[in-house]
């Protein structure tokens, strides 16, 4: 099925990650261009899409559960037997997930977590929230730029990411964050829609931990490193068109690497 440009608020999390074409452009997204920038062009090229684990679905369901009240199924205490296949199976007709009774548990605090903290709740509250629209954008490199926030707070222009993650700790979370190109990640959102006439003034990620005491946290991306990662997303946007007009999708790498030595030894 394909799309027209804009903003769309009826298409399923499955259905957003299916589309590669938009208005006979090809649809990128923010994980293929991350991936572009964490590692090459041959690495976005062969990544077959989000590897499903416990992990995987611990972070869905927190989603889930936090943005639109939608509650994973409770199963049994580990992922084996048939009472596993049969809470699998209830989780698919309603559209939703399925953890163990520890990992429900679990999920269930940390969604407590963010809703106790106030400024968090008021965000995932706000009246004029929008929940996961898909919002697809022709850029003028002859890309679409495709984009799903977690939360749009329409008037003020802040979009929101839920993130689960070790530490909530904000300097910790920002080198985290520099690690996993998330700043590129947020960039990529504001670009997109702001290609798509929404207006996109800020970027908070709202954080909250995997374990206990399950903290929480809220780091907004600064003016310097948005500006320094929309340069970025501009590059990578150029790689990608001119690695599908090739169909040459390179690592970049030398033919030999010279090993020098580190300032740390």
């Amino acid at each position: 099925m394909s799309y027209p440009f804009g903003i769309h608020h009826d298409i399923s999390n499955a259905d957003y990650h299916a589309a590669k074409e938009i208005e006979g452009l090809p649809a990128v997204s923010s994980s293929y261009a991350k991936a572009v920038h964490k590692s090459s062009l041959a690495h976005a090229n062969a990544d077959t899409g989000p590897k499903f684990s416990p992990a995987f679905d611990i972070g869905t369901a927190t989603h889930g559960w936090a943005l639109e009240g939608v509650l994973p199924i409770k199963g049994p205490d580990t992922r084996r037997g048939s009472a596993w296949q049969e809470a699998k199976a209830e989780a698919a007709l309603r559209d939703t997930v399925a953890l163990t009774s520890g990992d429900y548990d679990k999920v269930e605090r940390m969604v407590e977590a963010l809703r106790n903290n106030e400024h968090i709740a008021k965000l995932l509250d706000h009246p004029k929230r929008i929940v996961e629209a898909s919002v697809f954008a022709k850029h003028p490199v002859g890309l679409c730029m495709k984009a799903r926030p977690d939360l749009y707070i329409e008037k003020q222009g802040i979009i929101v990411d839920v993130k689960t993650t070790q530490s909530a700790e904000p300097y910790a979370f920002e080198r985290q964050a520099h690690s996993l190109g998330y700043a590129v990640q947020a960039a990529w959102y504001v670009k997109t829609l702001s290609l798509a006439g929404i207006e996109a003034k800020r970027f908070l990620f709202a954080n909250v931990e995997k374990e206990p005491p399950y903290a929480t946290s809220i780091v907004e991306v600064g003016d310097d490193l948005m500006k320094h990662s929309a340069e970025i997303v501009e590059r990578v946007l150029i790689e990608i068109q001119q690695a599908k007009e090739t169909n040459s999708y390179p690592t970049g790498w030398p033919a030999v690497h010279v090993a020098t030595l580190p300032n740390w030894l």
